[in-house]
C-alpha cells in the first residue's frame, strides 16, 4: 500500500511539473491583477426540491420524487472574479421556497413549528406516525470554483466567442427558515436565547455541496446572458430535524437535493487577460532584483547578436534569416531585445528598397489547426506593426502565416516568425 501511495504522489508531482512547463512560458496563464476581471450577476430561478422523506402515496416503497411540473421560483445573486481566462471563483446566494413531507408532530418544540404551521395538513396516518405537508424558505450561500473547458483546450481567450460553457464545483451552507430573509430568523433565534419572552423562529442549518454548468452568451464587451444549471445537496435534516424517525425503524439513506435552472444577466467590470507587451522584460527585471535581495550570483550578461548581412547568390534571399520566438499561445514579444535585429533589417530594406518576408508559424503539437493558423497570422501582424513603426510601409512587407508546423526540435522553436530580406514577392 505504501508503494502505491508513493507512486501516486510521484505521478501527481510529475504531472504538475509537466503542466507547469507547458503553461508558465505564456503570459496568458499568469494570474490577473486583484482588481481586474470581476463580475456580478442576478438571476431568476426555477427550483425543484427532492426530499429524503418517503412520499405519502407510496410510503413504504419510495422517496419523494422531483415534481418537474411544479417548480418553485426564486432568485440568486452572484459576485466573482476570473483569475485568468480559464479559471474563476464565485460567491453565490440562492433564495427559494421548498415543499416537503414530514413524519410525526412533536408538540412543544418551538423551533419546529415553522415546519408545520399552526394548522398542519395531515396527508396520511395519525398521531406521531402521520405524514404532514409543509413548506419553508430555503437559502444557500455557496463558493464556486469555475473552469472554462473551451479555453483549456484552445489555450487562449477569444473575445469574439458567443457561447462559453463553464463547469463549477460548489461548497457552502444551506439554511431553512420561515422568513424570506435568513438574517431575520438568525436575529430572532439569537434574541430568544437572551430573552425567554421572545419566541424562537424555526430554522435548520446544514453544510452543502454541489456542481453545475453555467452557459455564458456574450452580448457586448461587458455583458453576458447566462443560463445556469445546478445541483445542490445536503443532509436530510435540512427540511426536518435530527429525530424525525425516533423509532429508528425507518431512517433516510439519501441526501436532500435541490435542482435549479437560473436565467439572468452578468456584468463584467473588465475582461483583460493579457499583460503588457513588455511584460517579459519587466519580469526579468523583477527576477534580477529578487536574486540580488537573496544574495544570489548575478547571471551572465546577455549579449545581443546583430545580424551580419551578406549576399546569397542562390534563391532570392539576400541575408541570413533570423527568427523571433514567442511564448506558447501568445503573439506578444518575449523580449524587446528582438527588435535590435529587426531594426537592422528595416534599415537595410529602406536603403535598398528590399521587401521583408515574415513567415509566421506555431507548433502543431498544441491547439487546433484553425487556432494555430490564426495564431501564426497574429504573430506575423505583430512583427509587421513593429516594422511599420520603424518606417517600413505595409506594401513592402510580405506575410506568410503557415499555421502549425513540426520543423524544429524541440517543438517550442516552431513558435516563431522567420524574418527574411527578399528582392521581390514570391509568386
Amino acid at each position: 500500500m505504501k508503494k502505491v501511495f508513493i507512486t501516486i504522489i510521484a505521478f501527481l508531482a510529475m504531472s504538475s511539473t509537466v503542466m507547469a512547463a507547458g503553461h508558465v512560458d505564456s503570459v496568458r496563464y499568469l494570474t490577473t491583477k486583484a482588481w481586474k476581471n470581476w463580475f456580478i450577476s442576478a438571476d431568476a430561478t426555477g427550483n425543484w426540491w427532492q426530499g429524503s422523506m418517503r412520499t405519502p402515496e407510496t410510503y413504504q416503497n419510495s422517496y419523494t420524487k422531483v415534481e418537474w411540473g411544479k417548480p418553485n421560483f426564486g432568485f440568486s445573486v452572484n459576485v466573482g472574479k476570473w483569475i485568468n481566462h480559464k479559471t474563476a471563483v464565485r460567491l453565490r446566494y440562492n433564495n427559494t421556497k421548498i415543499n416537503s413531507y414530514i413524519m410525526g408532530r412533536h408538540i412543544g418544540l418551538d423551533h419546529l413549528q415553522f415546519l408545520y404551521g399552526d394548522n398542519p395538513e395531515i396527508i396520511e396516518g395519525e398521531g406521531n406516525g402521520a405524514i404532514y405537508a409543509t413548506s419553508m424558505r430555503y437559502h444557500n450561500l455557496m463558493a464556486d470554483f469555475m473552469v472554462s473547458p473551451i479555453d483549456y483546450f484552445q489555450g487562449y481567450y477569444n473575445e469574439n466567442r458567443v457561447w462559453t460553457p463553464v463547469l463549477y464545483l460548489s461548497a457552502g451552507a444551506a439554511y431553512t427558515s420561515s422568513d424570506f430573509f435568513a438574517i431575520k430568523s438568525m436575529i430572532d433565534n439569537y434574541r430568544a436565547k437572551k430573552d425567554e419572552n421572545v419566541t424562537a423562529n424555526g430554522n435548520n442549518f446544514e453544510l452543502a455541496a454541489g456542481l453545475g454548468l453555467c452557459n455564458n452568451f456574450r452580448l457586448a464587451e461587458h455583458w453576458d446572458i447566462n443560463l445556469d444549471l445546478n445541483w445542490t445537496f445536503q443532509r436530510w435534516t435540512i427540511d426536518s430535524w435530527t429525530y424525525e424517525y425516533e423509532g429508528g425503524d425507518i431512517r433516510p439513506k439519501r441526501f436532500d437535493n435541490l435542482y435549479t435552472a437560473a436565467l439572468g444577466i452578468t456584468y463584467y467590470f473588465s475582461r483583460e487577460y493579457d499583460l503588457p507587451n513588455n511584460c517579459c522584460d519587466e519580469m526579468d527585471i523583477m527576477r534580477r532584483k529578487l536574486d540580488s535581495l537573496m544574495n544570489l550570483p548575478a547571471p551572465d550578461p546577455i549579449h545581443d547578436t546583430v545580424v551580419n548581412f551578406v549576399n546569397v547568390q542562390t534563391e532570392d534571399i539576400i541575408s541570413y534569416p533570423f527568427s523571433i520566438f514567442f511564448n506558447r499561445d501568445s503573439y506578444q514579444l518575449m523580449s524587446r531585445r528582438d527588435l535590435i535585429n529587426l531594426r537592422e533589417i528595416a534599415e537595410v530594406a529602406k536603403k535598398n528598397n528590399f521587401k521583408i518576408r515574415l513567415r509566421g508559424s506555431a507548433d502543431s503539437a498544441t491547439a487546433t489547426p484553425a487556432y494555430n493558423q490564426t495564431l501564426s497570422e497574429n504573430r506575423c501582424r505583430k512583427i509587421m506593426s513593429e516594422l511599420q513603426e520603424m518606417g517600413i510601409p505595409e506594401s513592402q512587407i510580405i506575410l506568410v502565416p503557415v499555421g502549425g508546423v513540426k520543423e524544429l526540435d524541440p517543438t517550442e522553436f516552431d513558435r516563431r516568425v522567420l524574418v527574411e530580406l527578399v528582392k521581390e514577392a514570391q509568386k
